[in-house]
């Protein structure tokens, strides 16, 4: 078995997942009372929330608001296919919008009269909102002010069903009568009694606040949600928070009342403006035709007339059909007059002739096509071959000849359109000298006539649309929303959610110090466990030594166990596992740093030692900044470095004998030299050790931290172990690569560590619960004595 795996499972390492849990356990139960001090301050905090915070209740209800699909199914049994005029298209999500307006929620508190809140006191510092039948009063303004903005609150204070007191900030008191008018920056207002007496058990106090009904609608508008139920239903649920559950079902009562009447009004608006319209145009052609009517009246009784004459009857076809057909023959004769000019204007022109299609005759038709096809075959050409090319010549000879063709084609139709013009105007003017045969009276009657029979088919176009309007106002007066479940709160609040909240706190109270411990341990990079050592070195750990009290070290043997004592001879048991009987002589111990217990951990190590009966010789070869002999309160006039320097001086001049232990010799470190490293390498080092090994069991040197200087690694030739210091909440991560580079490249002979400063949350394991039921030490004793 390997010394460093002996001497784990002798100091009790474990590596297993549970160690971080058990650790960290073992932690929060020493700082239990930092724990306790964070939990007590998270819960207070939540109950004092809760104390000052209402009760807030659910309020829930469910409407069916009518779409345009089930509107034109209406309109298409009842023949209205055109009322698309009169007929409001809705879409869910844009009635949502509407029905939580903030417009819509203020008229619906206009409409409740939430101009005020009440409040009655509830306990230490704390209010109760009240509302309904538990007020007594009402607040009645001479006019409802449109704003209402850091208005003080009104306290009464109730004597019997006359009077009542008004509160002053200052404390003082003012008796005022119901109905007395009072003035605030609100506006003049009165105080009224609800019935006409107090009820039995009236509130002591009751403050009265002044609500600006603007920012209470914004502050609703968050405070109401509107969902459909699903996608393929126009069902909307609606959800209200209010912490008075009466008045919340009366707002949502009245908000969807509300948007039933606004939409009623929205839809019927365009069929009443419509209809009035209507009416208007209608009395006027009323008027007209009596006139006209009137006048037919008078003129058949003065000329003795009943009918017209047939022969105007013809005349007016007659000369329909003449005017259609010189229409037709203008237009033709304009199509070849285009052509013809186009012809004529210039004989080279290769461009494209339009109107084919206008066209009358065949030929000409024909011709044409042609002659746009020939200009397209040249123009085809003309990218591929010279304009010199005869096949070009022989197309342009072509397109000439027929453009010759198609002028004298295009001149003889028109003459011959010409001549048919002329007769037609001819038989034209000989239909209107038969009109004058026709009486001038015959001719004025049929003028009344035509009036008259113009404004009685607007008068019956109006009749009929506005018989359609009225039918769509009618079909369009239901309510626009239908109520499916009314407004209804839920029977338990459903904030603050207190259990939650308690959970919470609880929660928070022991995370804080838990991450307070947790970033400590983690993200300041330092060691916190004897694993998470393992995990990044292969050194062997000897074991690790429990956090001391501050106070002076003694020297002398312990006059009772200790648990530093009992670690300590752990320790050296260990060391005997790993150095040879007689070749351990010399043990040196190192930190990466100062202030990690090397020189404590000497002390302690030596004492050990030394109560068992071994001679130890101590060393404080830290010749930079020495601590051994001020932790002992021991002074010295000459050390190692004065032997170092002076030859003459032998080892016997330098050892102190302290009277503490017999088994214990000092060796101070001396006068500060001007250079350490110089003296670090002086040849008389071999000859002190040397020395010193002849007459004692055991030589312990306090070195100089390797992390820092390099003065230790001078010794590691006479060393026959290094005992490395890391230290619990000190030594950084980083540093442990000094050690693994000692272990690595053999720079001392048998490395090892020991950890320092053990709490008592590190004592997982095998071992150190023994001592937890012992004795507890008296006032003034210490671990060292």
């Amino acid at each position: 078995m390997e010394i460093g795996d002996l001497i784990s499972k002798e100091t009790g390492t474990n590596d297993d997942s549970g160690t971080n849990l058990l650790f960290l356990i073992k932690r929060l139960t020493r700082n239990w009372y930092w724990i306790f001090l964070s939990l007590t301050i998270t819960v207070s905090l939540c109950m004092v929330y809760l104390y000052f915070q209402p009760d807030i209740y659910e309020i829930k209800s469910s409407i069916l608001i009518n779409t345009d699909e089930k509107g034109a199914e209406f309109s298409e049994n009842i023949v209205l296919d055109d009322l698309e005029n009169f007929y409001s298209s809705k879409v869910v999500e844009n009635e949502i919008e509407v029905l939580t307006s903030v417009n819509l929620i203020r008229r619906t508190l206009e409409e409740l009269g939430l101009q005020n809140s009440f409040y009655v006191p509830n306990g230490i510092l704390r209010k109760r909102e009240v509302y309904g039948d538990e007020v007594p009063i009402i607040i009645d303004f001479k006019e409802l002010p449109t704003r209402v903005i850091n208005v003080p609150s009104l306290h009464l204070e109730f004597i019997d069903n006359e009077n009542f007191y008004l509160l002053n900030e200052n404390g003082s008191k003012k008796m005022v009568k119901y109905g007395e008018p009072l003035k605030n920056s609100a506006g003049v207002f009165t105080v009224k009694l609800k019935g006409e007496k107090l009820p039995e058990l009236p509130p002591e106090n009751l403050e009265v606040v002044f609500n600006d009904l603007r920012e209470l609608a914004f502050y609703l508008s968050d405070e109401i949600s509107a969902e459909p139920t699903n996608k393929l239903s126009t069902a909307v649920g609606i959800t209200f928070y209010d912490p008075l559950p009466e008045r919340g079902e009366m707002i949502v009562d009245k908000l969807v009342e509300l948007y039933n009447k606004r939409a009623f009004e929205s839809i019927s608006s365009t069929a009443e403006n419509t209809i009035e319209f209507i009416d208007l145009q209608m009395g006027q052609l009323t008027k007209e035709l009596e006139a006209i009517e009137l006048k037919i009246e008078e003129f058949k009784k003065k000329n003795e007339i009943s009918d017209l004459s047939s022969e105007s009857q013809l005349y007016l076809e007659s000369t329909r059909g003449n005017k259609q057909m010189l229409s037709e023959y203008y237009i033709k004769i304009d199509v070849l007059n285009d052509i013809i000019q186009e012809l004529e204007i210039d004989e080279d022109s290769y461009k494209v002739l339009q109107g084919v299609m206008i066209v009358e005759d065949q030929s000409l038709s024909d011709m044409i096509n042609n002659f746009n096809q020939l200009l397209r075959e040249r123009q085809r050409l003309l990218k591929t071959v010279n304009p010199s090319n005869p096949l070009l010549k022989n197309l342009e000879g072509q397109i000439f000849d027929l453009r010759k063709d198609i002028l004298e084609s295009a001149k003889n139709d028109r003459r011959s359109f010409q001549v048919a013009v002329n007769n037609l105007e001819e038989s034209s003017k000989r239909t209107e000298a038969r009109v004058g045969r026709v009486p001038v009276i015959e001719r004025e009657l049929l003028n009344l006539t035509r009036d008259q029979g113009i404004k009685q088919e607007n008068y019956l176009y109006l009749m009929k649309k506005r018989e359609e309007a009225m039918l769509s106002s009618a079909a369009n007066s239901g309510k626009s929303a239908r109520t499916i479940d009314p407004a209804m709160a839920g029977i338990y609040p459903v904030r603050p959610l207190k259990k939650f909240l308690v959970l919470a706190s609880i929660a928070i109270g022991i995370g804080i110090p838990l991450s307070i411990i947790v970033i400590s341990d983690k993200l300041f990079g330092k060691i916190t466990q004897k694993s998470e050592l393992m995990r990044l070195t292969k050194v062997p750990v000897l074991g690790e030594v429990a956090k001391s009290k501050k106070g002076k070290i003694y020297l002398k043997d312990p006059t009772q166990r200790s648990i530093i004592g009992e670690q300590v001879s752990l320790i050296w048991s260990n060391l005997k596992y790993a150095i040879k009987e007689g070749d351990g002589k010399v043990l040196a111990s190192t930190s990466s740093v100062g202030g990690e217990g090397k020189t404590f951990f000497t002390i302690q190590l030596a004492r050990v030692m030394a109560a068992s009966g071994k001679k130890v010789a101590v060393l404080e070869f830290d010749l930079r900044k020495p601590a051994l002999l001020e932790k002992l309160n021991v002074k010295s006039q000459q050390g190692i470095s004065d032997y170092l320097e002076d030859h003459t001086l032998k080892i016997e001049d330098i050892m102190l004998l302290p009277d503490e232990n017999e088994n214990i010799t000092i060796l101070g470190a001396g006068r500060l030299p001007n250079n350490p490293m110089f003296a670090m390498n002086n040849p008389r080092i071999r000859e002190l050790i040397e020395g010193l090994k002849s007459g004692f069991d055991y030589i312990l040197i306090d070195t100089a931290p390797v992390g820092l200087v390099s003065d230790a690694y001078a010794l590691a030739p006479f060393i026959d172990a290094l005992i490395y210091i890391v230290r619990y909440n000190f030594t950084q991560r980083t540093h442990v690569g000094i050690i693994n580079g000692i272990y690595e490249e053999k720079k001392f002979n048998n490395p090892m560590i020991v950890m320092n400063d053990a709490k008592m949350e590190h004592f997982y394991g095998y071992g150190y619960g023994y001592y937890e039921n012992q004795k507890r030490f008296k006032k003034g004793e210490t671990i060292y004595q």
